[in-house]
C-alpha cells in the first residue's frame, strides 16, 4: 500500500504518450544498471549445492556457568556467503552476460529519436495550419468574408487560444464553416504529412513521401444538385485516377470529355487539363468563370494551377470522406499544399478564390428539360449495366464453387477420368466438325 500512492501520482501526471516512454526508458536504465554484469543462468537452483557446511563450535563455559558457542554465527554467515559466490563465480564465469549495454544503448537511442521526431513533427504541422488560418480564416481572409461562422464546431485541442482550427491529430486539422447560399456549409480537412512518426520521417528521406493536402466539401443544397450536373476538372493522370476510385462511377459512366474554346477556336484551358461533364453546356458554365480561368487557363496552368490544383468534382452520389457528414450532393476541392508555412498564402490564393466562385456558379446552373431527360437516361442506362454485371460475376462465382464441390467429392481416380473427358472435349471443340466428300 506504501508504494502504490507513488505510483499513482506519476500515472496521473503524464499527459502525453512521450512522458510514458521517458519515464519506461528511465526506469529500464536504473534495472539493467545494476544487472548488467549478471550472468544468464539461474543459480537458485544450484543453492543447495553450494550451501556452506555448518561448523559445529566448541561449546565453553564461563565462570557463570553460562554456555556461549566461541565461534561468532554472523561472521561464521558471512564467510559462508563469501565461499559460495566464489564457488559460483568459478562455475559461471565463461557464460555470456545476461544483458549488454550496446542493445539497451540502441533501444534508448531510438526511443530517444522517436521523442525529438514526435516534438519537432508535431511543431511543423501546427505552424502550416496554422499559416493557412492567418491566410485563410483570418479576419480578411476569404471564408470570414464568404461565411457567416468559421471554426463554429467543438474543437478537439486547439492549436492555439483563438483558433478556428480543430487539431484531429498531429497530421490532421478541420474547419468547419457555415452560413452561406447554396449549400449547408464547408468542411475544410488539412491532411499533412505524419512528420511526428519517426517510420514516416525515415521513409520521406528516400523521397517517398506524399504531399500535403487541403480538402474543402462543399455540402450544397438539394435543389442545387441535380442529375445532370456533374462535372470533374484537373490533371489528366489525376483525373483518371479519380474515375477508378471507389464510389466515383459517375465520371468514368456519367460524363463525357470536353474541351470548351473561344469564339475564334482557341481553347479556354491548358492542354493538360481535363474538363469532363455531363453536358458542353454545364463544361462552359464552369470553365468560363474567371476564377477558374485563372487556374487552369492556358496561359496560367503553369503558375497557378499546376503546383496547387489535384481535382475538383462535383456529384450527386458523393461517399463520405475525410470525417465529412454524409450528404451525397457534395463540390469536394482537392488541393495540395507547400511544405514551408510562408509559401501558403501566396501558392494557394488563387485556387481559394475558385471555392466561392464555383459554389455560386453549381447553385445557379439551370438545367433544360432536354437535359434532364438525357441525364435520367443515362442513370438508367448505368444501373441496368451494373446489374447485369453484377449478375455475370456471380453465376461465374456459382459456376466455379458447383465445380469445387462437385471436384472435392471425387476420388483421385475419378479426378483423373474426368480431367481426360474435359480434354477431349476440348480436342473435339479445336477439331471442328468433320466434313465428308464424296
Amino acid at each position: 500500500l506504501a508504494h502504490s500512492s507513488p505510483t499513482r501520482t506519476m500515472a496521473s501526471g503524464m499527459r502525453g504518450r512521450w512522458w510514458l516512454f521517458a519515464v519506461c526508458a528511465l526506469l529500464a536504465a536504473l534495472l539493467l544498471a545494476r544487472g548488467a554484469h549478471a550472468s544468464g543462468a539461474d543459480w537458485d537452483a544450484d543453492d543447495d549445492e553450494f550451501m556452506a557446511p555448518q561448523q559445529k563450535s566448541d561449546r565453553l563455559e564461563d565462570a557463570t556457568g553460562k554456555v556461549f558457542d566461541a565461534v561468532d554465527k554472523e561472521a561464521e554467515k558471512a564467510a559462508a556467503r563469501i565461499r559460495v559466490e566464489e564457488r559460483r563465480y568459478a562455475k559461471f564465469k565463461n557464460y555470456p552476460p545476461m544483458f549488454e549495454w550496446r542493445y539497451e544503448g540502441i533501444g534508448l537511442i531510438i526511443i530517444t529519436l522517436w521523442f525529438v521526431n514526435f516534438l519537432v513533427g508535431d511543431a511543423k504541422n501546427k505552424k502550416l495550419a496554422l499559416a493557412f488560418e492567418d491566410a485563410f480564416c483570418a479576419e480578411d481572409g476569404i471564408f470570414k468574408s464568404q461565411f457567416a461562422s468559421v471554426g463554429d464546431i467543438p474543437k478537439k485541442v486547439p492549436p492555439r487560444k483563438g483558433s478556428v482550427l480543430s487539431k484531429e491529430a498531429s497530421d490532421e486539422y478541420k474547419i468547419w464553416c457555415s452560413g452561406r447560399r447554396f449549400c449547408l456549409g464547408a468542411l475544410i480537412t488539412l491532411k499533412l504529412q505524419p512528420r511526428h512518426d519517426l517510420y514516416s520521417a525515415a521513409t520521406a528521406f528516400q523521397g517517398r513521401s506524399i504531399p500535403d493536402y487541403c480538402v474543402i466539401e462543399c455540402l450544397m443544397n438539394d435543389e442545387c444538385v441535380q442529375p445532370g450536373s456533374v462535372f470533374a476538372f484537373g490533371p489528366k493522370d489525376l483525373i483518371e485516377n479519380l474515375q477508378g476510385a471507389e464510389g466515383e462511377k459517375d465520371l468514368k459512366k456519367l460524363c463525357q470529355t470536353f474541351v470548351p474554346k473561344r469564339d475564334h477556336g482557341q481553347r479556354v484551358t491548358h492542354k493538360d487539363v481535363v474538363i469532363k461533364a455531363e453536358s458542353a453546356e454545364l463544361a462552359n458554365d464552369v470553365v468560363f468563370t474567371p476564377e477558374v480561368v485563372k487556374v487552369i487557363g492556358e496561359s496560367t496552368w503553369v503558375a497557378n494551377g499546376l503546383a496547387s490544383l489535384v481535382a475538383v468534382h462535383c456529384t450527386d452520389e458523393a461517399p463520405p470522406k475525410f470525417g465529412s457528414p454524409p450528404h451525397p450532393k457534395t463540390l469536394r476541392f482537392h488541393f495540395t499544399m507547400p511544405a514551408e508555412p510562408e509559401k501558403v498564402a501566396g501558392a494557394m490564393a488563387d485556387v481559394m478564390n475558385m471555392v466561392p466562385a464555383l459554389v455560386d456558379v453549381v447553385g445557379r446552373v439551370q438545367l433544360t428539360p432536354g437535359q434532364r431527360e438525357k441525364a435520367a437516361a443515362a442513370r438508367q442506362k448505368r444501373k441496368e449495366d451494373d446489374f447485369k454485371e453484377d449478375l455475370k460475376a456471380n453465376q461465374k462465382k456459382t459456376s466455379a464453387q458447383i465445380l469445387d464441390e462437385k471436384l472435392a467429392k471425387m476420388t483421385p481416380a475419378e479426378k483423373e477420368a474426368w480431367k481426360k473427358k474435359q480434354e477431349k472435349k476440348q480436342m473435339r471443340k479445336s477439331a471442328g466438325k468433320m466434313i465428308k466428300v464424296r
